[in-house]
C-alpha cells in the first residue's frame, strides 16, 4: 500500500484506520463462531466463505446503517461536506448523491461478508457465552484467529476488513463529523487528486458506513467484517480473471437456501504483502462449545488439524466444557 493510499484511508475512513492500528499494536485476535459441521468444512476446503449481506442474521442492520448515514448527511454536517466538495468541483455533491442512490440496492444485494468477533485473552478457556448462544448454541466451535491477514496493508484480494461501529442516529453524528472535518482539513490534497478520486473514495466510505453500522444493543459482539464487493470491482475494471481465481465464486445451498457465495482460500501472496493466511499460521486455537459430543468433535478436529500440518494440534483444540442447555 502506497503512502498516498494510507493518507486517503486516513482521510475518508479515520475510525477504521484507528481501529486497525489499535488491533495491530495490541496483537488482538479474532474469533469465528460457527457449527462444528461448518467449521470442519472450512478446514477440509481450506477456504472461508463470504455470504450475501441479505443473509445476515438481521437484515435490518443494512437499513439501520443507511438511516444513520442519511440522517447525518441531510443535516448541518452534510451541508458542510457539500461546501467542501464544491471546492473540488461544483457539481460533485450532486454526482455523489446520484451515485449513492443508484447503488443502494447494490449495497444490499451485491455485498458479501464474513464476520469475526474481537477476542480477549481471558476468553481463551471458555469463549464468550453470548456468542455461543447467538451463533453456536449446540455442537459449535470457535476458531480463534491471529490477526495478521485481517490487518495487513495489501490489496491482494480486494477484500477489506472493517470494524463494526455500534451507533444510534445520534451516536453516528460524531463519526460523520470526523470524516467531514478530515476532508475539510485536507481539501488542498483532494483538490489536487481531482473529482473522480474524491467521488470514489467518499462513495466507498459511505458503503462501509452502511455495511458496518449496527445498533448499540449488539455492542458486546465486537464484530469485524471482511467485505467483498464484486460489482464495485467490475465497475472499476478490477474483476479480472486473476481476481476470479483469488476469490472464486460458486452457487451453494446453505441452510436450505441456494445462494451465490465467494470464497477466500487460506493462502498467502507474499509478493503482495498478504501473509499469515494459511491455516497453520492463521489458527491460534479451536474452542469446542456446548455439546454432549464435545470429545468426539475434538478428536475429529485434532485429526483434521494434523492433516493440515498444524503444529501441536492436540493442544490447540480446547474443550470448553460449557454445560449444554436443553
Amino acid at each position: 500500500m502506497t503512502e498516498q493510499e494510507k493518507q486517503l484511508i486516513q482521510i475518508f475512513l479515520p475510525h477504521a484506520m484507528r481501529e486497525l492500528q489499535r488491533v495491530g499494536q495490541s496483537r488482538a485476535r479474532f474469533a469465528h463462531y460457527t457449527s462444528a459441521e461448518t467449521g470442519l468444512k472450512i478446514f477440509q476446503s481450506e477456504k472461508m466463505l463470504l455470504r450475501n449481506s441479505n443473509l445476515m442474521n438481521d437484515f435490518s442492520e443494512v437499513r439501520h446503517g443507511i438511516d444513520c448515514l442519511l440522517s447525518a448527511y441531510n443535516g448541518p454536517l452534510g451541508n458542510r461536506l457539500k461546501v467542501a466538495l464544491r471546492t473540488v468541483r461544483d457539481d460533485l455533491p450532486q454526482t455523489v448523491e446520484t451515485s449513492f442512490n443508484s447503488e443502494i440496492m447494490d449495497f444490499r444485494t451485491e455485498t458479501y461478508l464474513m464476520s469475526v468477533s474481537e477476542h480477549d485473552d481471558h476468553e481463551d478457556k471458555f469463549g464468550r457465552l453470548s456468542m455461543w448462544r447467538a451463533y453456536a448454541p449446540k455442537n459449535g466451535v470457535a476458531f480463534i484467529l491471529n490477526n495478521r491477514p485481517f490487518i495487513c496493508e495489501s490489496n491482494a484480494l480486494n477484500a477489506f476488513t472493517s470494524p463494526v461501529a455500534y451507533s444510534t442516529r445520534e451516536d453516528f453524528q460524531p463519526a460523520f463529523q470526523e470524516v467531514v472535518s478530515s476532508i475539510e482539513n485536507n481539501i488542498e490534497t483532494l483538490q489536487h487528486l481531482g473529482a473522480k478520486q474524491v467521488h470514489d473514495r467518499l462513495l466507498n466510505a459511505f458503503r462501509f458506513a452502511v455495511q458496518s453500522t449496527k445498533h448499540p444493543a449488539f455492542k458486546e459482539e465486537r464484530e469485524w467484517r471482511v467485505i467483498y464487493s464484486p460489482t464495485l470491482l467490475l465497475r472499476d475494471g478490477r474483476l479480472t480473471e486473476e481476481q476470479g481465481k483469488r476469490v472464486p465464486t460458486e452457487i451453494m445451498t446453505l441452510g436450505g437456501v441456494p445462494q451465490r457465495v465467494y470464497a477466500i482460500p487460506c493462502r498467502d501472496y507474499p509478493e503482495e504483502g498478504f501473509v499469515g493466511a494459511t491455516i497453520p499460521d492463521l489458527l491460534d486455537r479451536v474452542l469446542i462449545g456446548p455439546s454432549q459430543d464435545s470429545h468426539t468433535i475434538a478428536q475429529a478436529y485434532v485429526e483434521e488439524l494434523t492433516r493440515l500440518n498444524v503444529p501441536d494440534a492436540h493442544n490447540k483444540v480446547v474443550i470448553t466444557g460449557i454445560p449444554l442447555r436443553h
